[in-house]
């Protein structure tokens, strides 16, 4: 899990917060959708969105053939798409 920590300022926007909200970056480009936590949330409720790739799945696209991209081919790619 990727941890970062936030000014006293983000934090008391955070703590105050009571709906879900969107974090962005300066140009309104969505970072992160978040959930706030309140003393009645048990995260053993939350449910697990991990897809579930077997090893078999993962050897079939490797054998494939089919095209494939790097991260930062993807990247430059969006940006394309979003006029960056």
């Amino acid at each position: 899990m990727t941890r970062v920590t936030v000014d006293a300022e983000l934090k008391r926007k955070l703590l105050n917060c009571t709906t879900p909200l969107e974090l962005c970056d300066e140009s309104g480009i969505v970072l992160a959708k978040l959930a706030p936590c309140t003393p009645e949330t048990d995260p053993n409720d939350w449910i697990d969105l991990t897809p579930e790739v077997t090893d078999e799945e993962i050897q079939r696209e490797i054998e494939s053939g089919e095209a494939t991209y790097s991260t930062e081919e993807l990247i430059a790619e969006i940006k394309k798409m979003r006029g960056l």
